[in-house]
């Protein structure tokens, strides 16, 4: 049979086999420049966007060629020194439609935290309209580090979140984390649909929880942030997984579930992790309960700052929710960026270790098919998450017995046989070398993961 009629049979697989789990990493693509976040636009283009600190977007397109225009360059407007740059992207739920992408990044000649929103180019999807600036948040930092960065927008209430650090210096002398009149040390919420033409070009989401209480900013949501430098919604359930840096004891991760309004303090600078901070008496603070206190939240992961099983920077990811890799599916995967640790956390809470992962993780970032990448800043390299117990590739000839594979890419590099049965193949893609003719070819099934 020949190959223009080779005629697989595609079904999605409801239930998939189990395989022993074991984390890895693949190279995906290389050369970028300090990249510290990336994302999808959710649009069916297959494209994956990557930020880098000194103000670029630039685009990895479907075939993993690295477009030789920046989708966006800001350059000229940021400070790239230090914890300080172009430091997030995210796009609208409805960018397909409308176009909007917001950015975080701190200014150049003031150290301030920009929260904006671009559109995209209405001649060219893979250039934004630098024309089309509009600035929703300006943030005066009082420090150089300790800026946050992320910004995510939830798949529940469709509302932008936006991670903002204490101001930075250490110790957060001041205690903006716990000062409810300051936006920082903070996970902000705001309406992008609200205010769309006008200034401030958001509006305050009426289920905020400190709505109508003049002691507090009304775009807060949850205080008591030292740096939650990454987080993320798990797009199966909504809820919030954020990792927080720590001082000099602990790194932590929150975990919030969806739809949660009731204005969560997660403890910083009274608490780091579970520990009682000794200083958050300090000058600067309010009075505050002690770090026994009910009202405080304490993290569901936390590690210390030996590097051996531990760490010193956490960077934060993603609960990853893909097809490819059955086992891993449910577990949030998150590294630290000084020791190379990297842990898998279940839905108990339960964490495994694995030493020696990738190279200074800046981030973790999905596809539209939430496949997970890793983003290594010191290397420029961004790595695909695997399983290593599923083999990524097979190649076969001849004659070959009925039997299951589960891989990702199954290749057929000379004429086959299937002998005694059905050869049934759960693959993502299955390569035929041309001019090869297949013998038996219908029965070869070609079950496309799926996920239930």
């Amino acid at each position: 049979m020949n190959l223009k009629n080779l005629l697989p049979i595609f079904f999605f697989c409801l239930s998939v086999q189990a395989f022993g789990q074991t984390l890895g990493q693949q190279v995906y693509k290389s050369g970028f420049t300090n990249p510290v976040d990336l994302t999808n636009a959710n649009d069916g283009s297959g494209r994956l966007f990557i930020v880098e600190q000194g103000g670029r977007i630039k685009i990895l397109d479907k075939n993993k060629n690295i477009l030789a225009t920046p989708f966006l360059n800001i350059s000229h407007k940021i400070n790239p020194n230090g914890e300080r740059g172009l430091l997030g992207l995210a796009f609208h739920p409805d960018f397909e439609n409308n176009g909007y992408l917001f950015i975080n990044y701190v200014t150049r000649s003031v150290d301030t935290t920009i929260i904006a929103r671009y559109t995209v180019s209405n001649s060219n999807p893979n250039i934004v309209d630098t024309t089309s600036l509009k600035i929703l948040l300006k943030i005066k930092q009082p420090y150089s580090n300790h800026n946050g960065g992320c910004l995510k927008f939830s798949p529940i209430d469709g509302y932008l979140y936006i991670g903002m650090g204490d101001g930075g210096s250490g110790g957060d002398p001041q205690c903006y984390a716990q000062n409810t009149a300051s936006l920082l040390g903070k996970m902000l919420r705001i309406d992008v649909n609200q205010n769309v033409n006008t200034t401030p070009y958001y509006g305050i989401p009426a289920t905020n929880p400190f709505v109508g209480n003049a002691s507090y900013k009304p775009e807060i949501w949850a205080v008591g942030l030292r740096n939650p430098w990454r987080f993320s919604f798990d797009r199966a359930n909504g809820s919030l997984w954020i990792a927080d840096v720590g001082q000099g004891d602990r790194e932590e991760v929150n975990h919030t579930p969806a739809g949660s309004n009731t204005g969560v303090n997660y403890g910083w600078k009274v608490k780091e992790g579970t520990f009682c901070h000794y200083d958050f008496n300090n000058s600067g603070c309010p009075s505050l309960p002690g770090c026994t206190s009910s009202i405080y939240t304490d993290p569901v992961f936390e590690y210390g700052r030996q590097n051996i099983d531990g760490g010193q920077s956490i960077s934060g990811g993603f609960v990853y929710r893909g097809c490819d890799f059955p086992n891993l599916r449910g577990k949030y995967i998150c590294s630290d960026h000084l020791s190379n640790n990297t842990w898998l956390v279940d839905s108990l809470y339960n964490s495994s270790i694995h030493s020696n992962f990738i190279s200074n993780v800046s981030c973790y970032g999905e596809d539209e098919t939430g496949e997970l990448y890793g983003v290594s800043r010191s290397l420029g390299t961004i790595y695909r998450i695997i399983d290593t117990t599923v083999p990524l590739t097979k190649s076969v000839s001849g004659a070959i017995p009925a039997t299951q594979f589960a891989l990702d890419t199954f290749k057929i590099t000379a004429p086959i046989t299937v002998t005694g049965g059905v050869l049934n193949v759960t693959s993502k893609n299955l390569v035929v070398a041309s001019n090869v003719n297949v013998n038996n070819a219908l029965q070869i099934n070609l079950i496309k993961p799926g996920c239930q």
